[in-house]
C-alpha cells in the first residue's frame, strides 16, 4: 500500500513509527524477565546448563545425565541439572505399584532410571502436557491422564495428539510426540499404590489441565509446575491468573504447616542443585501474589511483558495483562 502523498501524513506515520520503536527498546530494557524466557528465542535446539554443576545432599549422580535423590518413604526424586531448565520428576512408589509423576523432555531415557529403582509397575503421569514434561510418556506401556472431556477428545486413533500450542515444544526444537492413554483418572480419586494412596487434584493456572498429587499421610505434595523457586509462568497460553488464585487456595486448605511440596524444576541456585522443596507458607506467598496480579491494574508490576510480581525471596511470577485472561 503506497503512502499518502500529504507530507503531513508522512511526518505522523514518520513519527508513529520511531516512538513505537523508541517504546519497544524501552520496554526490552526495563525487562529483567528477559533472561527467564530466552530459551523462548533461541528456539530450535534444547537448553543446556552452561559451566559446572554440583549436587546438594541427598542428590547423586545416576548416568552421566540424571541425578537421583532418595527422599525415604519410597520417594525419589530424579533431577536433570544438564538440561536448562533443570527438570525434576518424581518416582512414587508403593508394595504393588509405582508413580512417576512428569517425564522430562525426552532427552534421554527417564524410564531407564525409574526401573533400577523399583522393580514395581509404573505408571507416568505428567502434571501437565508443556514439552519439557512429556517428552518420555512414549516409553511406558502405562501411561494415565486426569479424566478431563478436553482431553478425552484429544485422543484419535488410539493416539493421544497433544495442541501446538498446549505442547510448546518447537520454542527448543522438539517434535510433538504421540503415546498412548491407558487409565483416565477423575480429578479426586485416589491412586492406589499397596501399602499406600495418592490423591490427584486438579490445580488450572499454569495450564488449564494441570494436576498435582498429594500423599495425604506423609504430607508431601508434588506440585509439578504449579509452584517452584524460580519465576512461575502464568503467561503461557492457556495460562489464567483467577484459577490459578482459586487452585492456590485450595491446595492451601489441604496441607498442614509441616507439608513439604516438591516442585518440578530445581535450579534456582547454580552452579549448586537441589531437590526444589519449598513449604505450605511458600504456597501461602504465592496465593497472595496470584490475587494481586489478577487484580491488577495496567501499571501495577514490574517489566513491560510479562509482567512480574514478587512471591519472595525464591520466587516471583510472571503474569498476563487482565485483557489477555483466557
Amino acid at each position: 500500500m503506497a503512502l499518502p502523498k500529504n507530507p503531513h501524513y508522512r511526518r505522523w506515520i514518520a513519527l508513529l513509527a520511531i516512538t513505537a520503536l523508541l517504546l519497544a527498546s524501552i520496554a526490552l530494557w526495563r525487562m529483567p524477565e528477559l533472561n527467564a524466557l530466552e530459551w523462548y528465542v533461541e528456539s530450535g535446539k534444547p537448553a543446556m546448563t552452561p559451566g559446572p554443576i554440583s549436587l546438594a545432599k541427598p542428590l547423586q549422580w545416576s548416568d552421566d545425565y540424571y541425578t537421583v535423590a532418595d527422599l525415604g518413604h519410597g520417594d525419589f526424586a530424579i533431577g536433570e541439572p544438564k538440561y536448562g531448565q533443570c527438570n525434576f520428576a518424581y518416582l512414587i512408589t508403593g508394595t504393588e505399584r509405582a508413580i512417576l509423576f512428569d517425564t522430562g523432555p525426552g532427552l534421554h531415557d527417564i524410564r531407564a532410571v525409574a526401573q533400577k529403582l523399583t522393580t514395581r509397575p509404573i505408571t507416568a503421569i505428567p502434571s501437565h502436557l508443556h514439552f519439557d514434561h512429556v517428552g518420555n510418556l512414549a516409553r511406558f506401556e502405562s501411561v494415565a491422564l486426569p479424566d478431563l472431556p478436553p482431553l478425552r477428545r484429544q485422543v484419535h486413533n488410539g493416539h493421544f495428539q497433544l495442541g501446538l500450542d498446549q505442547y510448546l515444544g518447537f520454542v527448543e526444537g522438539f517434535q510433538r510426540p504421540e503415546f498412548t492413554v491407558t487409565q483416565w483418572i477423575r480429578p479426586g480419586a485416589t491412586i492406589p499404590l499397596g501399602d499406600r494412596d495418592l490423591t490427584l487434584i486438579s490445580a488450572p493456572g499454569h495450564t488449564p489441565d494441570s494436576v498435582v498429587l498429594l500423599d495425604a499421610a506423609s504430607h508431601r505434595l508434588f506440585a509439578g509446575d504449579f509452584i517452584y523457586p524460580s519465576s512461575i509462568y502464568a503467561q503461557l497460553p492457556g495460562a489464567n491468573l483467577h484459577d490459578y488464585a482459586d487452585s492456590a487456595h485450595r491446595l492451601l486448605a489441604t496441607l498442614d504447616e509441616t507439608a513439604a511440596i516438591y516442585s518440578a524444576h530445581g535450579c534456582d541456585r547454580l552452579p549448586t542443585v537441589e531437590v526444589p522443596t519449598l513449604t505450605r507458607s511458600d504456597l501461602a506467598d504465592l496465593e497472595r501474589a496470584l490475587v494481586t496480579a489478577d487484580t491488577a491494574g495496567w501499571f501495577d508490576g514490574q517489566g513491560w511483558y510479562p509482567r512480574r510480581f514478587p512471591v519472595n525471596e525464591r520466587m516471583s511470577l510472571l503474569a498476563k495483562y487482565p485483557w489477555m485472561q483466557p
